[in-house]
């Protein structure tokens, strides 16, 4: 809210009301400020009377609380100052002031801080006139009254002499805010117009107050900031579109080039493939790697373009979100990347790019398809979670690019920056500790009881955190969680003050098993599977770091369901995925427990997606000895184990294996589940598929016709068991010449299914293309279907469908 007032007994101020109105638009902006008003009828309350005043203030207060949202108050008028105590003057105030006739705003500021618990901060943004006290002596004051209520806030105020009063304040302000600042970062703060006013309104002295609830602070709360920096310098800098542009304009403050930088320069102008910067935590890794995202900060050293790609990564980054945040830097920044990454995933054969990694498909394919030159930085490669840090480095050591890594483990004969000290060649050399290559676990348990937030962010192990999921699983409200962050050195916060606030925990310990349940239930809460399309921080937090909370507070059995709901598009990450947790949970409960035999077998499963069938039969059939002695008879999962060796005989060439193998898991599945259940009928079809592949297409067909109405009815019309026993009894029926009624009926019905699936389901494709492969008019649109599902023009799918249209005369 915004309050302007004139005062009857003193010069009128020419700037106002127009001043006061100029700023409320600026902060309710949705592209600067993103305010909302914090009063009912207006954000801008002009010459109101001191009861009037009064009400505004407190249901302002009153509202921002009940939101638990940070309260934004401007006051723009006379001041005065009377024994120590600031008067906030109305119109019709007489002087000298008393609480009756004018607004004792410190006091009642504190007053109402103390009253309402769940605000989330406060800023103050005073322009008075005022006489009887410095400026400097006045912010004494403030400390001293409003930081009696132990709550955070932040004032930013200019005083001068009322002869001399002409709105300077409020008008530089609201310029500012309106066309940013080209030296300033991704938002601007307080402190920052405390720096910027003082040039810009020498007449005034110009005073910034941050209090954090319990001492004052020079540099204020990050997530008290006033407005977007709008200026075309920032946002057209590398770094205004990096995801981590808050940590960028932090690292890169006041910044002072190091010889290592003009060093690393060097290498990059020399033309050196890969170039380590290493030091010990704490040597300015992170600071020399901002440099290179944000030129600007040393234009006589740093070209604008000089890289084109900068990533700075956490514990939260998965090896497939790092690979996407790359290619799209790189599609922004490297001519032909885009066109290079459109051909690469045209023209590589299917085979390969089903077995191809994320990184493979999405970076170092189109990199090695594209002429133009490309610079990539890598930071907190020590940092990141569970196998990511070694699949990176094989990575990034393989892909056509200049690349920066930072480090604090250098590959032996890289060419490297040190900050800080070199080790001597008789030092014990330290490794890298990815997470999947220690037997131990890193934490010792506590006895449970009342978790604080150390207790939590110490189970975050450097990934960006949701301040949501803090608050979740703490139980505090968001000041509380808030108040605790400001009050702390030991976090750094990306998006400070928004929804999408995330933090990252700089301090020691791993968290005990309570503190990483708490995690896991707010996870589970506030990111369900189904939601993961909006890719919000708690569903990307969730991703790369449930299943790991899960281990650690010893819920072993939730994980896998946990993988399975979050799985990748791409085979080869599910792939790793499953390979890490099996040895994960190998470590953790043990090799003979249920839950590592079940992620065993997805791992076999991921391997089929990937094209390895011959060696998953092999291992399917070690594994099932082992599952067969570690789970109970009638455990479903150990008839998924011996569906999937049946499936891979025959996809292998052992039909007739298949066919007595499946036979038997008909009889015990039907004994021990039910001859109604899922796995069982699960069974009935791959025997049908299988004696099919004998040759024995009538015996085929009449297993599937006997499957359908009991698939249907347990199942539904639309699970995979029911269209498959559809699809595979028309298939040995079609060239009957005279197929019966069933045939018909199966046609129309997956016709339905094919007309209710989504564009981009493959499943659209291969039903539709069985469905009218005789038929060229019905077979004519999955031409176009299939183009959009593979992204390219000429997959092999695509081209066989426009092959048998033309063969048609379609």
């Amino acid at each position: 809210m915004v309050i302007a007032s004139q005062c009857q007994g003193l010069n009128p101020l020419s700037f106002l009301p127009a001043a006061a109105h100029e700023m409320a638009e600026t902060l309710l902006d949705p592209s600067i400020g993103g305010c909302v008003s914090a009063i009912e009828d207006s954000p801008v309350l002009i010459d109101p009377t001191v009861t009037e005043l009064d009400d505004a203030v407190t249901e302002a207060f009153e509202r921002a609380s009940e939101d638990e949202a940070t309260l934004f108050i401007a006051l723009v008028g006379h001041g005065e100052y009377t024994y120590d105590d600031f008067y906030f003057l109305v119109s019709d105030t007489t002087l000298p002031p008393t609480s009756r006739t004018a607004f004792l705003l410190a006091q009642r500021i504190r007053e109402l801080l103390g009253q309402h618990s769940l605000l989330d901060g406060l800023v103050l943004l005073l322009d008075t006139c005022h006489a009887g006290i410095a400026a400097q002596q006045a912010g004494n004051r403030w400390i001293q009254i409003v930081g009696q209520a132990g709550r955070r806030f932040e004032v930013l105020t200019a005083s001068d002499e009322r002869t001399a009063a002409n709105g300077c304040f409020s008008k530089q302000l609201v310029k500012v805010l309106r066309s940013g600042h080209p030296a300033l970062g991704e938002r601007l703060r307080c402190p920052d117009m405390k720096v910027v006013l003082s040039g810009l309104c020498p007449a005034q002295t110009a005073v910034h107050l941050a209090f954090d609830g319990r001492r004052e602070i020079t540099a204020g709360d990050e997530g008290l900031w006033l407005a977007m920096n709008t200026s075309e310098t920032w946002r057209s800098s590398m770094a205004a579109d990096n995801p981590a542009a808050d940590l960028i304009d932090r690292l890169t403050r006041d910044y002072v080039v190091p010889q290592e930088l003009r060093t690393l320069v060097g290498h990059l102008m020399m033309g050196v493939e890969t170039i380590t910067v290493a030091g010990r935590a704490g040597a300015g890794k992170s600071r020399l790697m901002a440099a290179l995202a944000r030129p600007s900060v040393a234009p006589e050293l740093l070209p604008p373009k000089l890289m084109d790609a900068v990533v700075f990564l956490s514990g939260t980054d998965t090896f497939e979100g790092i690979a996407v945040e790359l290619a799209r830097q790189l599609s922004r920044n490297v001519p032909g990347f885009a066109d290079a990454a459109r051909d690469f995933e045209s023209t590589v054969d299917p085979a390969e790019w089903r077995a191809a990694d994320a990184f493979e498909r999405a970076v170092s394919g189109p990199l090695g398809l594209c002429r133009a030159p490309a610079r990539i930085a890598v930071d907190g490669i020590d940092q990141v979670g569970m196998g990511v840090s070694g699949r990176l480095r094989s990575a990034l050591g393989r892909v056509r690019a200049q690349v920066v890594l930072s480090t604090r483990y250098p590959a032996q004969g890289a060419v490297t920056v040190w900050l800080g000290p070199e080790p001597t060649s008789d030092a014990e050399p330290e490794s890298p500790a990815d997470g999947d290559e220690s037997d131990e676990r890193p934490y010792e348990t506590r006895s449970e009881g009342p978790l604080d937030l150390v207790d939590l962010l110490a189970t975050t192990r450097n990934a960006r955190v949701p301040t949501t999921v803090l608050v979740a699983a703490s139980g505090k409200p968001l000041s509380t969680v808030r108040d605790l962050l400001v009050q702390n050195n030991f976090v750094t916060r990306l998006e400070p003050g928004t929804p999408r606030e995330t933090v990252v925990y700089a301090g020691s310990g791993s968290g005990n098993p309570h503190a990483h349940s708490a995690i896991a239930d707010a996870l589970l809460d506030l990111a369900p599977p189904a939601d993961r399309a909006s890719g919000s921080p708690e569903q990307v937090y969730a991703d790369a770091a449930l299943a790991e909370h899960l281990w650690y507070a010893d819920r072993h059995d939730e994980i896998v369901e946990c993988l399975e709901s979050r799985g990748s598009s791409v085979p080869a990450e599910n792939h790793a995925t499953w390979e890490l947790w099996r040895d994960n949970l190998g470590i953790a409960p043990g090799a003979d427990f249920r839950p590592t035999i079940v992620a065993t077998a997805r791992y076999l499963t991921s391997m089929v997606k990937i094209g390895e069938l011959a060696e998953a039969s092999r291992e399917f059939q070690v594994l099932l000895p082992r599952a067969e002695r570690v789970l109970a008879v009638d455990d479903p999962e150990l008839f998924v184990i011996r569906n999937n060796i049946g499936y891979l005989l025959f996809e292998t060439g052992e039909a007739g294996q298949a066919v007595a193998h499946l036979r038997s898991v008909i009889e015990d599945a039907s004994r021990q589940l039910g001859a109604r259940h899922e796995e069982t009928l699960h069974a009935r079809h791959l025997l049908a598929v299988a004696t099919g592949k004998l040759g024995d297409a009538v015996n085929s067909a009449r297993l599937s016709a006997e499957l359908i109405p009991d698939a249907e009815q347990v199942l539904g019309p639309d699970h995979e068991v029911t269209i498959n026993a559809r699809l595979n009894y028309d298939f040995h029926t079609l060239k009957s010449g005279n197929p019966p009624p069933l045939f018909f009926e199966n046609k129309r019905r997956l016709a339905e299914f094919v007309a209710g699936l989504r564009d981009d389901d493959p499943r659209a494709v291969g039903v539709g293309v069985f469905l009218y492969w005789d038929d060229p008019a019905g077979l004519k649109p999955f031409v176009e279907r299939s183009k959009r599902l593979h992204r390219r023009d000429n997959h092999p799918e695509t081209v066989k469908i426009e092959a048998r249209v033309r063969e048609l005369g379609g």
